[in-house]
């Protein structure tokens, strides 16, 4: 299930957008599958959390129900109790065979830029598309067990810039993951300069998953729209 999540809504963290969706899901009378146990809870999970303060387009909800007439008549249910800035955009039957989202995201694509009262006093348009041309980006990552040299040249599968902008296509997976925050804290750092992460206005576009075509392996969104949005990583 693909959704929108845009306006106010923003500044609701990942755990309460998750318990929104529960309570949607009641609302709409949707025929859900619980787990079984002592505290039984809906059967549904998350593809990747955004940050709070993020806007997208493209976020994704692996949902196992019991039954239903069609997925439409899920969709338009969960979208006439939704509050305004949370609507489904997608829904796709799957295999019961098939991964979840969670554990097969491989990136995400983001357009930045910054909001209007924190534009930089610099050409930073300039400045960005000459860090992102050197060879290494070398970071160090916050972990659970700790800080870790990193090297985010790697992670950044692709990019182009606009007037203002950068839409940027990033590493989102179960093993490696760069967030556009810290992307910017050391290229900020490299120019000798102070970043603060509510400087930049950050919206997700989709989420890709990978595939193997032969010897070529491609990304495209969990829902696609059409073959436009396949992006080959090599071959």
């Amino acid at each position: 299930m693909k959704f929108s999540k845009n306006g106010p809504i923003k500044f609701i963290g990942h755990l309460d957008v998750m318990r929104y969706f529960q309570k949607a899901i009641r609302r709409a009378g949707i025929d859900i599958k619980y787990s079984e146990g002592f505290s039984p809870h809906q059967v549904l999970s998350f593809a990747q959390p955004l940050s709070v303060g993020a806007t997208s387009d493209g976020e994704y909800l692996d949902m196992t129900v019991n039954s239903m007439s069609s997925v439409k008549d899920i969709m338009d249910g969960l979208n006439s109790v939704m509050n305004e800035g949370i609507k489904i955009v997608a829904i796709a039957e799957l295999d019961e065979r098939e991964e979840k989202a969670m554990t097969t995201s491989y990136a995400a694509k983001y357009h930045l830029k910054f909001r209007e009262n924190s534009k930089p006093d610099f050409d930073w348009v300039s400045e960005m598309k000459s860090y992102l041309e050197k060879e290494t980006l070398p970071a160090v990552k916050k972990t659970k067990s700790g800080e870790k040299e990193i090297d985010m040249k790697p992670m950044i599968l692709n990019y182009e810039f606009g007037e203002d902008y950068l839409d940027i296509l990033l590493m989102m997976s179960s093993k490696v993951t760069l967030k556009p925050t810290l992307l910017f804290e050391y290229f900020f750092k490299s120019l000798g300069k102070e970043f603060n992460t509510v400087w930049l206005d950050i919206h997700r576009v989709d989420i890709y998953r990978d595939f193997q075509e032969g010897d070529k392996t491609y990304i495209e969104p969990f829902i696609a729209g059409d073959t436009d949005e396949r992006i080959y990583i090599n071959g």
